[in-house]
Order: C-alpha cells, then sequence, then structure tokens
C-alpha cells in the first residue's frame, strides 16, 4: 500500500521515471562512510526538496542512513542512490534534526524496515514545530503532499546515546540547541568522521530565525568543535575538516554573539550591529547579502528581549 501510494504520487507530478533521476548521489568520504551534498540553493521540485546533506554508512549488518529527506520522494531517491553503493538494505536511520528534510522520509524507510534513531531533544522539537515545518513547506510545491511523519520510538533520553550496528559504534550528541532546538550530531568515534546536522553550514551562510537561539548555537559548536573529527559532513555544503566549519561557521557565530550582545548592553540601536566588525571574510559565502541581515535582526531582537 505504501509503494502504491508513493508510485502514485510520483506519476502525478509527472516523474516518468520511477527511479526519480540521480538526484542523490553518494560521495566517499572515508573506507564505508559516504555523503550527499545537497544543493546549496532553495528546496525545488528538480531536487525534491532536498537541498541537504545526507550521510550513509554501510556495516556488516546493513546500511545506515544519517537523515532520512523530505518526505517519500526524497527518501525513495535516497534508496536509489544506496543502492548504488552496496547490496546492503537500509536497516536504521538517525535523525539529526527537526527541519524537515532531516526526517520527514523516516515512515518510508521504516515502511521497508529500518529502525528510527533520535534524541529525546528531536524529538520534542519534531512534535512541536511540526504542523509550522508542513504549513511552510506545503505551500512551496507539490513534491511535499503525503506526509507521514513518524519519530523515532525509543529516543535516547540524556544528551549521549549510543548504538553499534554491524561492528560500527554512532554516537548522537546533544550539546545545546543549533539551527532548530534539539539538533544533535552524529560521532563516529573509530572513523572520527563528525555528521554535524545542521551545527555547520559550509559554503553558504547559516540561518537565524526567530526559533534559533544563537548564543546557544554558538555553545553548541563550541563543544562540537572538541571531538577529534578527521572528517567533517556539514549540514549544508562540501565535506570538508574542523578548520573549515570554525571559518565559517563557528567564526560567524562568534562574531554576531558579541557583536549583538555589545550593542544590546551598551543600549545601541540594531543598525550598530552590523558597522562595528568587519565581516568581509564572510561575504564569500551565498546568500550573504540576503540573510546576515536578518541574522542580526533576529540575535538582537532575542538578547534584547532576555536582557530586558
Amino acid at each position: 500500500m505504501r509503494f502504491i501510494k508513493t508510485l502514485s504520487l510520483a506519476l502525478a507530478l509527472g516523474f516518468s521515471n520511477w527511479a526519480l533521476a540521480d538526484v542523490v548521489k553518494f560521495e566517499k568520504v572515508t573506507d564505508n562512510v559516504y555523503a550527499f551534498v545537497g544543493e546549496t540553493d532553495d528546496r525545488t521540485k528538480a531536487n525534491l526538496g532536498l537541498n541537504a546533506n545526507i550521510g550513509l554508512v554501510v556495516t556488516n549488518q546493513g546500511a545506515v542512513v544519517i537523515d532520512s529527506g523530505a518526505g517519500p520522494l526524497s527518501a525513495a531517491a535516497i534508496e536509489k542512490a544506496v543502492k548504488k553503493v552496496t547490496n546492503q538494505k537500509v536497516v536504521a536511520v538517525i535523525n539529526t534534526g527537526a527541519q524537515d528534510h532531516r526526517w520527514l522520509g523516516n515512515d518510508y524507510f521504516a515502511q521497508k524496515g529500518a529502525a528510527i534513531y533520535a534524541m529525546q531533544s528531536t524529538v520534542d522539537t519534531q512534535k512541536k514545530m511540526l504542523d509550522s515545518i508542513l504549513n511552510r513547506i506545503m505551500g512551496t510545491d507539490e513534491i511535499f503532499k503525503d506526509q507521514t511523519p513518524l519519530h523515532a520510538a525509543k529516543p535516547f533520553q540524556a544528551n549521549d546515546g549510543k548504538l553499534e550496528i554491524g561492528g560500527v559504534v554512532f554516537e548522537l550528541k546533544y550539546f545545546n540547541d543549533a539551527h532548530f532546538p534539539g539538533d544533535a550530531v552524529v560521532w563516529l568515534p573509530k572513523q572520527k568522521v563528525l555528521f554535524t546536522g545542521d551545527h555547520v553550514y559550509l559554503d553558504r551562510l547559516l540561518g537565524v530565525h526567530p526559533h534559533t537561539h544563537a548564543v546557544k548555537w554558538l555553545d553548541a559548536f563550541e563543544q562540537m568543535a572538541k571531538l577529534p573529527a578527521e572528517h567533517v559532513v556539514p549540514g549544508h555544503g562540501r565535506v570538508a575538516d574542523m578548520a573549515a566549519a570554525q571559518a565559517e561557521t563557528g567564526d560567524y557565530l562568534k562574531q554576531l554573539v558579541e557583536s549583538v550582545t555589545e550593542a544590546v548592553e551598551n543600549m545601541g540601536a540594531l543598525d550598530d550591529v552590523t558597522p562595528s566588525r568587519d565581516w568581509s571574510q564572510f561575504e564569500n559565502l551565498k546568500h550573504f547579502q540576503g540573510w546576515h541581515g536578518r541574522n542580526v535582526s533576529n540575535t538582537f531582537q532575542r538578547l534584547e528581549m532576555e536582557m530586558m
């Protein structure tokens, strides 16, 4: 029934090839660890709403997917890409966050037998923000129809969760709220690979929304950065190392928080923030011109309210 329902949706949207073309392609990070790097622009019908990075770890007992896509169509594209890497079926999905492309493909994989894992803090946000997430994406394109939101049945209760699948150890860690409340990372200690979810943005400027607490995000980033990662798979942008993550995410968050905090504490105005610092090192990041002002405004409003 699930296959028929999803197939009908694909045909209705004009996808003549159920294989959904090669929307997702995994590239090797290190032995048995892969990453798909999504587009740095917006969600579109062509990318099936998947403009974020997805991880894949191949174990002796099956494939593990890090984040499940923005719904059944992008989940099907992820599954197709997995099959090009391994004959192993997807046995587990780990969610790093509550934004649509992190978990709305859960049901697709669960229907095929995959177990879903997440932190309790992540699941709490998925549930709390579900209506706003669906309202936002449903108005974007028909590719987001036919959603069946599914959460991890037994989320990890503490700030650290650990599981072993096919000889590979996966550690889930919640440090503090990041882009979304409840964001977590997935750490592979033996492989020294870190899937950061939306803690890290590379190539494009990060986004601070009204629900985003930049101070907490900076704290989460600084704790995360202590992990001895040799390979960093960010939430968006190229696979790199921690130095790149620091330069394009950590340094921006630090400067944003410091400049806004100084303005608020000195009874300054919103317009004082950007001129108070040199932002040129970040201007090469995609969307800087459109998003930086919004980031400053949202951070200013939150800190001003908290300091009143």
